[in-house]
């Protein structure tokens, strides 16, 4: 106690205008690190007489304690002491489990722990240049690599699906062949995401993430949406494609957590996970305020280190923690009755030495990311009452150390599918559009939608709208408006291009908005046009033309609407005069749907020096048969459509046909089912390679109907 006491005189001498310091206690080494207690008073110090003790819980943990509701906030975020994200986390550990004490008629279900390129084939269609963004299948040119499953294979005599990367190679004939297949996990069924950067083939293997959200109660009137996975890690496999005859495993990787997204930029991969604490610590059998005390104290006595994630590498088994409490960031608004029971981790892999890795964490809700070559941007939703808001946090990637800069919120929230495309980065500032769901409206019989875009400027720490719309002087909405003058009207797409955004909202007809943001503080609608159905995705071409692929649907409420042929549509849209876009032309697919509607990665594109741009989009029609009056026989078409556009003086989409599945050749009589979502193509030069399941049909550009496979 004396060299204690000494110390501590030492530090009053320094530090005469405060009583708070930083103490450290050093503790016998664990596998983890030991906890750092911070902001301790003198008092406090004094009474505890110093002691390294631990398992004693302090005289205000013999109660339990008044949390305040799980939140996220908008306040910006600091970098937290190690006590300070202890006992954020902490708190909403025991604020979650306190939740569920009222619903114990709730199951548990815990969880433990594109631009067009210049080269002469087509890439994952992406949404900025330079920022690359995972998919199932990865071309360099030459090699091929498809992230293939046995259940997928036309001949298995397994009944586990287990993945594989198929490798095949092009010869100086167009021809794909296959030169080596391999089995790198042992996760069957999960969903792969790849990478390819130089002699190096990244593998995400992972199980799909969602949000749920749960009922307000007495207990926690604004709990926010939790996130679950079906595991409680995933994978990271990095594998040697020098030789891809020879491809194997050089690395490999088991991480803590659920993975939300992730990103290539400047050879980095960028990971974005959620870890939710495996504390098995609470007696459940009961909910009386003994055992409820008991459960808070029993939290309190972890260690911290068992409560963050881990990152193991399975050639050794060596294990260490993926992110340090000392480069963690909590909100600036955080009090100690307030708490989140989440990590998300942004983690920076280079792929060239993936012994480099760094990793900060934020103790908050993350839905999912936007990234520009710069920055990356992570957002969330925060439910209170019936008011919502996108929190955005900013993170620089310019240094060579991960750094949060910024953070943000705007009313609203970004819809659902493809939430990324609500966000882009243009000359510094952040445009973002989003929806509001008003209070649904009895006389209408329908809910009301606030439609509005604005644009954030980073001012210090803080993400400021320096505009929005509508506003006062622009009060036009964005949306068609009713009888009542609300807006009836979703949104289902939105594209930026530099100073403009483009923005589809529908009910039965699609009206395109081209707002023009060249003055970024008073951005206004410049033009719109209404055409039957919707556009669910849309492509710049040049400065001229805009790509839009969604559905034909007919206004059936309208007896004197125009008939229309429903199906999957793809129209060309001129915007030369953003303030009266046109139709240049369209082409339907007859009670078609194509997977692009919600993923715009199984289109390809591949700009061509003749100025004509090529782009395949899958579709899949489900055609009938009568074999007698009273039955009929169902099968599936999945097709791969091979359109140009020429971006010429006189513009013009041309649909050239389609490259169809068909195992015919092979004279098998059953075949595998595989979900046309995973359709994707390679362009090259002449040569198209229609990739569905595991397998690939080739044919010249020309004519794509005539095609050979499966290969």
């Amino acid at each position: 106690m004396a060299k204690i006491t000494d110390i501590l005189g030492e530090l009053i001498k320094i530090k005469k205008q405060t009583t708070t310091f930083n103490l450290i206690i050093f503790k016998e080494p664990k596998v983890k690190r030991s906890l750092l207690f911070s902001s301790l008073t003198l008092g406090i110090l004094i009474g505890c007489g110093g002691s390294k003790n631990t398992d004693t819980p302090p005289v205000d943990e013999q109660k339990i304690p008044k949390l305040n509701d799980i939140k996220v906030s908008a306040a910006p975020l600091i970098k937290a002491s190690e006590f300070q994200f202890s006992q954020n986390l902490k708190n909403g550990l025991f604020k979650r489990y306190q939740t569920r004490l009222s619903h114990y008629d709730v199951p548990e279900n815990d969880a433990t722990a594109s631009p067009s390129t210049s080269k002469d084939f087509s890439q994952t269609n992406q949404q900025e240049q330079n920022v690359d963004e995972a998919d199932r299948v990865k071309y360099d040119g030459e090699f091929l690599f498809i992230a293939a499953n046995s259940f997928d294979d036309i001949y298995h005599d397994s009944n586990e699906g287990e993945n594989y990367i198929r490798i095949m190679q092009r010869n100086a004939k167009g021809e794909m062949n296959q030169i080596h297949t391999l089995p790198y996990s042992e996760a069957n069924g999960s969903e792969q995401n790849l990478y390819l950067h130089n002699n190096t083939l990244a593998i995400l293997n992972y199980s799909p993430s969602y949000f749920s959200f749960p009922i307000a109660n007495d207990i926690a009137a604004t709990v926010e949406p939790y996130f679950y996975y079906g595991d409680n890690e995933f994978e990271l496999s990095l594998i040697d494609v020098s030789q891809p005859s020879q491809a194997a495993i050089k690395h490999q990787f088991k991480i803590e957590g659920g993975l939300i997204d992730s990103r290539v930029i400047d050879g980095s991969l960028y990971i974005v996970s959620n870890y939710h604490p495996n504390f098995t610590g609470f007696d459940t059998s009961d909910n009386d305020e003994a055992t409820v005390l008991a459960n808070y104290q029993n939290l309190k006595k972890v260690q911290l280190a068992e409560l963050t994630p881990n990152i193991t590498n399975t050639t050794n088994q060596n294990s260490e923690e993926l992110v340090t409490p000392d480069n963690c960031y909590i909100s600036s608004d955080a009090s100690t009755k307030d708490g989140f029971d989440s990590i998300i981790t942004i983690t920076k892999i280079s792929l060239n030495n993936p012994d480099q890795r760094e990793s900060l964490c934020v103790n908050t809700n993350i839905y999912g990311i936007y990234a520009s070559e710069s920055a990356l941007y992570t957002h969330g939703t925060v439910y209170q009452g019936e008011e919502v808001k996108t929190v955005i946090h900013k993170f620089d990637l310019t240094d060579d150390t991960l750094n949060y800069v910024a953070t943000g919120a705007v009313e609203g929230h970004l819809g659902g599918g493809q939430e990324n495309l609500r966000l882009s980065e243009f000359n510094d500032d952040l445009r973002v559009v989003t929806t509001t769901n008003l209070p649904f409206d009895l006389n209408a019989g329908f809910m009301p939608f606030k439609h509005q875009l604005f644009v954030l400027q980073q001012q210090e720490n803080s993400l400021a709208p320096i505009a929005k719309l509508p506003n006062d002087a622009q009060p036009t909405p964005i949306g068609k408006t009713n009888e009542q003058g609300l807006v009836d009207e979703n949104i289902y797409a939105v594209r930026f291009s530099e100073d403009r955004a483009f923005i589809v909202t529908f009910r039965q007809i699609d009206p395109l908005y081209v707002v023009d943001l060249t003055d970024k503080t008073n951005p206004k609608i410049a033009g719109a046009l209404e055409i039957p159905g919707y556009s669910a995705y849309l492509h710049p071409v040049g400065e001229n033309l805009l790509l839009g692929i969604g559905q034909n649907i007919q206004d059936w409420r309208d007896p004197s609407a125009q008939e229309v042929e429903n199906g999957a549509k793809v129209t060309l849209f001129d915007i030369s005069d953003i303030t009266k876009p046109k139709v240049v032309n369209e082409k339907v697919f007859a009670n078609a749907y194509t997977p692009a509607e919600w993923n715009y990665k199984s289109l390809s594109f591949l700009a061509t020096e003749s100025g004509v741009l090529r782009f395949t989009m899958p579709v899949e029609t489900w055609q009938s048969q009568s074999e007698n009056s009273t039955s009929y026989l169902w099968h599936r078409v999945s097709e791969l459509a091979s359109f140009e556009i020429d971006t010429t003086e006189t513009p013009a989409l041309n649909y050239l046909g389609s490259s169809k599945v068909d195992y015919s050749s092979i004279g098998t009589e059953t075949t595998p089912y595989v979900w046309g979502g995973l359709d994707r193509a390679v362009i090259h030069r002449d040569d198209l390679y229609y990739i569905h399941g595991n397998y690939i049909w080739h044919s010249i550009w020309q004519t794509p109907s005539d095609n050979k496979g499966p290969l």
